[in-house]
């Protein structure tokens, strides 16, 4: 099993805004392609944080691919960019378990 963590510097995003994209466009898709939602937390500075789990990387990388080749992926990419979710940069961790 991996975890995707990524922690994005956003501060000075809409973060109601945000919130509703990720929840409505992006989680959805991701899900469909067999990621597992860990949760999206925010500190008290506005930065993001999301974890995922995957069975490997391989299933990552596969499940990253299949989303970014999504339709509904590709529809909404415009609404993601203007609305504060891509164009932030971010810090991603793989991490493995330690029980495999």
């Amino acid at each position: 099993m991996v975890v995707r963590l990524r922690i994005y510097n956003s501060e000075n995003a809409n973060h109601e805004e945000a919130d509703e994209i990720f929840y409505n466009h992006v989680k959805p898709v991701h899900q469909r392609h067999g990621a597992i939602f860990k949760g999206r937390y925010r500190d008290k500075n506005g930065k993001i944080i999301v974890m995922w789990q995957y069975e490997s990387e391989d299933d990552l990388n596969r499940i990253q691919q299949s989303v970014a080749e999504d339709p509904e992926t590709i529809r909404n990419r415009e609404i993601r960019l203007t609305k504060g979710l891509h164009g932030v940069s971010f810090d991603e961790m793989i991490l493995k378990s330690t029980c495999d």
